[in-house]
């Protein structure tokens, strides 16, 4: 683990310690996706890294959570917010945090690159020019 309980409970603290590894995990996985182009960014401690491990583990954190949320008031019949429903045909559509075409994956992927994108930006570790050289 990059980031241990006690650093993520200072900076952020919503995520329970129970929980924490496991959203920990998915975090330096999808930071690890969108930096690999520029090598290894866990080879080494980086405060600006950590915060980012730490917000991106928040964002898939409250993703579980609304999802069980909603899957629970599916199953007992609770409501989620209408987008359109059709009469005739009998066709319900409810609003969804995707947009239209975008698996659940792809909005949690952008979900997360905007959480880290503030911490990370400034490093050049989002940079996809790794290893470029331009001699005009």
């Amino acid at each position: 683990m990059y980031v241990n309980y006690d650093f993520y409970k200072e900076a952020f603290g919503t995520i329970p310690e129970a929980e924490f590894a496991k959203a920990e995990g998915q975090a330096e996985a999808n930071i690890g996706y969108f930096t690999y182009v520029n090598g290894d960014i866990f080879a080494k401690i980086d405060p600006r890294v950590q915060l980012a491990v730490c917000a991106a583990a928040d964002v898939i954190y409250q993703n579980s959570q609304n999802s069980q949320r909603s899957s629970a008031a599916g199953a007992s019949g609770g409501s989620a917010a209408l987008k359109s429903e059709s009469n005739d045909g009998y066709s319900v559509t409810y609003v969804t945090e995707a947009q239209d075409g975008q698996t659940a994956e792809e909005a949690l992927r952008k979900k997360v690159l905007e959480a880290v994108r503030i911490y990370l930006l400034p490093t050049g570790w989002l940079s996809r020019r790794a290893g470029v050289r331009c001699d005009y």
